[in-house]
C-alpha cells in the first residue's frame, strides 16, 4: 500500500491530501496541531502528534508504517525537513538542498545571476561595523532585506544614512545569517513568472502581474493575476536568462517561480526566486488556464511517479483570454480575529475557493495577508464582476468589530490592461 505522510498543516496541505486519496494513496498528516485546528488533519486517513522537526521520531515511525512518500504544502521550514527525512528515508524529492540554497540566500542567488549574465540591481557591502567608507559609498534610495526570508518579513527602504542604519539593525535581529542584501531600489512594476519542470527541460507557462491596491504600500500585492501586458517582451528579453539561471541553480523537476521587475530605466531585473508552491496559490487557477496541475505534478514525483519533457505544456507566447489570480487578503493593522464571515458564500461561485490557516480568536500581525481567493473567469469583466462580488461578501472582522483587510477596487487599470494585451489563441 501506498502511503503519503504531510509535513505540517500550511496553504495547500490539505488539497494535496485530497489528490492523493483519490488516487488511492493512504495519507498521513503530522504536526503539533490538534485536529481541529488543521484543515489537512480533517480529511487525511491518520495524523500524528509529531513536531515536524523531530526528524529522528519521524524516520523511525515512517519506517515502522511503511511511509512511501513524504510532501509538504507552502512552508519552507517544512520543505527543508521534507528533504531531509526523503533523504534518510531514500524517497524522491523535487527540490534538492543544493538548489533550495539560492531560495533561501538571496545574496548568493544574486551572485549566480551576475556569473550567467542576468540583469540584478545593484548592491552595496556593509560590514557589522557599518563604516562611514561604507555608508558614503551607498547611493540612495535602497532596500535593505535578509538574505534568509520571505514574505516582505525584515525588508526596508532607505532614503539617508541613518534609515539605513536601522534598517540593517532591524533585518539582523530578524535573520539567521549575518549576510544582509542592500540593493538599490528600484522603481516599476513587479512580476513573477512560473515555471514547469521535467528531467532537466524547463517550461514557463504564466506570466502574472502583481497588483496592489492604489493608496496602500507598493509591496502589499493584492493581486497575483495572469492580466498583464509586457508576455512578449518578458519573453524575448530576460526569459532565456531565467531559464538559464534556473539551469545553473540545479532546478530539474517540479515547480519554481522568479519574481522580475522592469525599472523606470525600461530594463528587466531578476529579483529573487522560489523552488516551491507560491504562498499567493496562483498555481490553483493554472489547470483551467493551461492545463498545469502543480499539485498532482508534485504529488506524481513524490510518489516516484516521473514525468518527462513530453508531458510539459507549451510555453507562454501571450497573455491568456481566461483571468485568473491568487487574491491575497492583507491587514491594515494588527489585532485579534473576532469573525470570519462570507467565505462559504464565495466558494460557491464557480471558479473561486478559498485558503487560508487562520481561525477566530487568532492575533494576526499588520499587513498580513490572513488568507488568499482564487479565482477564474473567463474574461475580465466576469473577472471584475468575481471580485466585486467577493469584496461584497466576505469580511474579517477584530475585536472591535472592525474589518481589517483590504481590498482590491482598481479595477479599470486591469480593463485597460487586458484590453491591450495581445491574446494567446484559443
Amino acid at each position: 500500500m501506498e502511503k503519503l505522510l504531510m509535513l505540517g498543516t500550511s496553504l495547500q496541505s490539505k488539497e494535496i491530501v485530497e489528490y492523493a486519496k483519490s488516487q488511492g494513496v493512504y495519507t498521513i498528516v503530522t504536526d503539533y496541531l490538534p485536529p481541529e485546528q488543521s484543515r489537512a488533519k480533517l480529511v487525511s486517513d491518520a495524523y500524528w502528534m509529531v513536531n515536524t522537526g523531530d526528524l529522528d521520531t519521524l524516520e523511525a515511525k515512517c519506517r515502522e508504517e511503511g511511509v512511501t512518500a513524504v510532501m509538504c504544502g507552502v512552508s519552507e521550514f517544512n520543505l527543508e525537513m521534507t528533504m531531509a527525512l526523503c533523504k534518510r528515508l531514500g524517497l524522491p524529492s523535487y527540490c534538492t538542498p543544493e538548489a533550495w540554497h539560492y531560495s533561501r540566500d538571496k545574496a548568493d542567488f544574486k551572485k549566480l545571476c551576475r556569473e550567467v549574465g542576468a540583469p540584478v540591481a545593484e548592491d552595496y557591502f556593509l560590514s557589522d561595523k557599518l563604516t562611514d567608507e561604507e555608508l558614503d559609498a551607498v547611493r540612495f534610495p535602497v532596500v535593505v532585506k535578509p538574505v534568509d526570508l520571505s514574505c516582505n518579513r525584515g525588508i526596508s527602504y532607505c532614503y539617508d544614512k541613518q534609515q539605513l542604519r536601522e534598517a540593517v539593525r532591524y533585518a539582523r535581529s530578524l535573520s539567521k545569517s549575518p549576510k544582509i542584501v542592500v540593493e538599490r531600489m528600484l522603481h516599476g512594476r513587479e512580476w513573477y513568472s512560473y515555471y514547469a519542470l521535467a528531467d532537466g527541460e524547463i517550461r514557463q507557462i504564466c506570466l502574472n502581474a502583481m497588483e496592489a491596491e492604489p493608496g496602500q504600500l507598493k509591496n502589499l500585492y493584492s493581486l497575483s493575476t495572469n492580466i498583464t501586458g509586457n508576455v512578449e517582451r518578458v519573453m524575448a528579453e530576460i526569459n532565456p536568462k531565467i531559464e538559464e539561471v534556473l539551469r545553473r541553480v540545479g532546478c530539474r523537476e517540479g515547480i519554481a517561480w522568479v519574481q522580475l521587475m522592469l525599472d523606470e530605466d525600461d530594463h528587466f531585473y531578476i529579483i529573487e526566486m522560489g523552488y516551491r508552491l507560491p504562498g499567493d496559490v496562483t498555481d490553483a487557477a493554472y489547470p483551467a488556464l493551461c492545463s498545469f496541475d502543480s499539485i498532482r505534478w508534485l504529488t506524481d514525483f513524490a510518489r516516484g511517479i516521473r514525468h518527462t519533457a513530453a508531458d510539459l505544456p507549451p510555453a507562454q507566447e501571450h497573455a491568456y483570454r481566461l483571468c485568473t489570480c491568487g487574491y491575497s487578503l492583507w491587514t491594515r493593522k494588527s489585532g485579534v480575529i473576532r469573525e470570519m464571515k462570507g467565505f462559504d458564500k464565495i466558494c460557491c461561485i464557480p471558479g473561486v475557493r478559498f485558503y487560508t490557516l487562520y481561525h477566530a480568536g487568532e492575533s494576526f500581525p499588520a499587513h498580513m495577508p490572513l488568507g488568499v481567493v482564487s479565482v477564474v473567469a473567463e474574461d475580465c469583466e466576469d473577472f471584475c464582476r468575481k471580485l466585486k462580488e467577493i469584496n461584497e461578501t466576505i469580511s474579517i472582522t477584530d475585536e472591535s468589530g472592525e474589518d481589517v483587510i483590504i481590498r482590491y477596487t482598481d479595477f479599470d487599470s486591469l480593463r485597460k490592461t487586458y484590453e491591450a494585451a495581445q491574446w494567446t489563441e484559443d
